[in-house]
């Protein structure tokens, strides 16, 4: 029987399974290595090395520009030449700048899905339509501060998204959790004598139809 992510309490479990957990937030989380070689947190970090050096490469150009257009400005003696030397170096660098704050939008939005989605895979959220339901929930709620750290806002203050995500999959976040191998959903199953029904505590299949309901605009 599979492990499970997030448990409540280590009674009944023997000493070295018992060992494999760590406690945060009054619940016990699974201790997971290597969540870097994941497949869906490879695919954001290859992602984000690119659009980081696509970001340094666009600043150099525009560095380059302003410098041109410095060296351009000097000894011109033709007044007509430079104004259009001018506009062109500043079309030019305009043109950079634009691209430069696109790819930081771009290097944002990567570096809050990587982080999402590492979070999420840690909390036991892998079943890939489950995974992309639940980064469409929180993706808009976190919030990026001026040294970079990435939090969700909570009535308790800011809060990282590895503890937010942990204590949302073990509370409303419960029916998105990937259930361990052969042990079936629970869910409301108890609750329909046994039945699945098509809710977000049914089986993968109701999950995910329950989702695309609640949620239209996913694909």
């Amino acid at each position: 029987m599979a492990l499970k992510t997030v448990v409540e309490t280590l009674d009944g479990l023997d000493e070295a399974v018992k060992a494999l957990y760590v406690e945060k937030d009054g619940k016990h989380i699974l201790d997971l290595d290597g969540i870097d070689t994941h497949p869906e947190v490879a695919n954001l970090k290859s992602a984000y090395e690119r659009v980081k050096a696509e970001k340094v490469s666009l600043k150099t150009e525009a560095d380059k520009a302003k410098n041109d257009l410095a060296e351009a400005m000097k000894g011109k003696p033709d007044e007509a030449a430079l104004v259009a030397e001018r506009n062109r170096y500043e079309a030019t660098i305009a043109e950079l700048n634009g691209k430069l704050s696109d790819a930081q939008g771009k290097l944002s939005g990567v570096t809050i899905d990587q982080a999402l989605t590492a979070a999420l895979a840690k909390a036991g959220v892998t079943d890939p339509g489950l995974q992309a339901g639940a980064l469409a929930i929180h993706r808009d709620k976190i919030k990026i501060g001026d040294d970079g750290a990435l939090s969700f806002d909570t009535p308790m203050g800011p809060k990282d998204v590895p503890g937010f995500i942990t204590g949302w999959a073990g509370a409303e976040g419960k029916s998105f959790v990937t259930p361990p191998a052969g042990g079936g959903s629970k869910g409301s199953e108890s609750q329909n004598g046994g039945k699945a029904a098509g809710d977000m505590g049914g089986d993968k299949a109701a999950r995910v139809a329950a989702l695309k309901a609640k949620f239209p605009d996913l694909t």
